[in-house]
């Protein structure tokens, strides 16, 4: 039928070709580009820690902004770099991020360093992970600290998770990721014991007088110095999240209605991910953000078939310039004085019991079966939520004792009817 209309009209593949060009300039296609700083793996050995000197010079200093502004750790930070260590799993393929302590027994992080790797696509295998503290010289209490390793506590091995407090995150959308993009977990032992880090939430213009002082800077492993010293990244400046030349008007929307995204020119490379941003302030560095990765945008004109819808052509109009993000601590900084107050239950049966008093409640309507599904995770937000709570959605001790109690008082309530 086409070709006879083509016969019949000799002009319409000259319009049928117009048309197509113009859509083409009439759809452009912007599209976000976040890359989230995993490391190339670490191993666990005297030569793996041993600085090197030398790189290799085709290595792509990714968000590294302008001049490499990274130099080893000054003496004057080795106090609170000491609680500053190496999250991952070691081997050949093994990866790695930076965390840090916040409390004797709970280091921070980034949720892709410890709930779901975006570049392997899965929820990552806890029971492997290890957190390491290296040796440090000598503490500011005069102690000297050794090469330590520990791992984060799980309640049974299908569902190690359940010691992590962390926003949701998912690869879907980069920038709202990158809002949700934090965790905290809880390690066996208490190996950050005097060497915990503390937040304070301190307003974007505050930082920003402070950066533009020299008074902002970051402590982190890097990827291309083999994650084998901490860097010390100087010169931070913070940059605003209304600024054209860095964000799409829809990313400039979601940072000023989120309110936590911390756009910063600290250098950094895979393995800086959950880094600390530090605030120097009257009563020393302070944590103001958690990095996250790296941001910028790119837009393309794109021509498709009028017919099928497929792309024909993909031509690249513009690259936004790349800037790097942290998290404030405010997205999390109430959740987490619960988080370490809190214990978790020791048991799969004090979670089953958890589950059958949520079901009493009617907040949950699954099977009784001791998993941390989505069902029984928004039960006890739920119930949190009832409870005036900050949300952790985890099954604690507190969270079942105060369950006992509203399901006794509602049994009681009954019998008195």
């Amino acid at each position: 039928m086409l070709k006879s209309l083509i016969k019949s009209q000799p002009l319409f593949l000259s319009l049928f070709l117009l048309f197509s060009a113009i859509s083409g300039l009439l759809f452009s296609q912007p599209t976000s580009a976040a890359s989230y700083m995993l490391a190339a793996p670490f191993i666990l050995e005297d030569k793996a820690h041993q600085s090197t000197k030398t790189q290799n010079p085709l290595v792509k200093k990714i968000a590294v902004l302008g001049e490499d502004d990274r130099t080893p750790l000054p003496e004057k930070y080795q106090s609170i770099a000491a609680g500053i260590g190496i999250l991952g799993q070691p081997g050949l393929n093994g990866w790695s991020c930076t965390a840090f302590c916040v409390a004797p027994n709970i280091i921070a992080t980034n949720a892709h360093c410890i709930v779901r790797n975006p570049t392997m696509g899965k929820r990552l295998n806890l029971s492997k992970t290890l957190f390491i503290l290296p040796k440090f010289k000598q503490s500011f209490t005069g102690n000297t600290y050794k090469h330590r390793l520990t791992y984060p506590e799980y309640v049974h091995a299908k569902k190690p998770y359940l010691s992590i407090y962390s926003g949701n995150f998912s690869q879907k959308s980069p920038l709202n990721s990158q809002g949700q993009d934090w965790a905290f977990t809880k390690l066996i032992h208490s190996v950050c014991k005097g060497r915990s880090l503390s937040f304070a939430d301190v307003p974007l213009k505050e930082i920003k007088r402070a950066a533009a002082r020299d008074k902002v800077f970051m402590i982190g492993y890097h990827g291309d110095k083999k994650m084998n010293e901490r860097l010390y990244s100087k010169n931070c400046k913070i940059r605003s999240r209304n600024n054209a030349l860095y964000f799409l008007k829809p990313q400039r929307r979601i940072m000023s209605k989120q309110a936590i995204l911390l756009p910063h020119t600290c250098d950094a490379f895979k393995g800086s991910s959950g880094s600390p941003i530090f605030l120097e302030t009257k009563t020393g560095p302070k944590v103001v953000g958690i990095n996250l990765g790296s941001l910028r945008y790119e837009r393309y004109r794109i021509r498709r078939n009028r017919y099928t819808g497929k792309i024909i052509s993909r031509k690249k109009l513009k690259n936004g310039k790349e800037t790097n993000m942290a998290i404030q601590p405010k997205v999390f900084i109430e959740g987490l004085q619960r988080f370490e107050q809190e214990t978790l239950l020791n048991s799969v049966e004090e979670f089953k019991k958890l589950q059958s008093q949520l079901k009493i409640l009617k907040l949950y309507r699954g099977r009784i079966d001791g998993i941390l599904g989505n069902n029984t995770r928004k039960a006890i937000f739920d119930f949190e939520h009832k409870m005036k709570l900050s949300k952790l959605g985890l099954p604690t001790e507190q969270l079942l004792t105060l369950l006992l109690k509203e399901t006794t008082s509602l049994k009681l309530a009954k019998a008195k009817q």
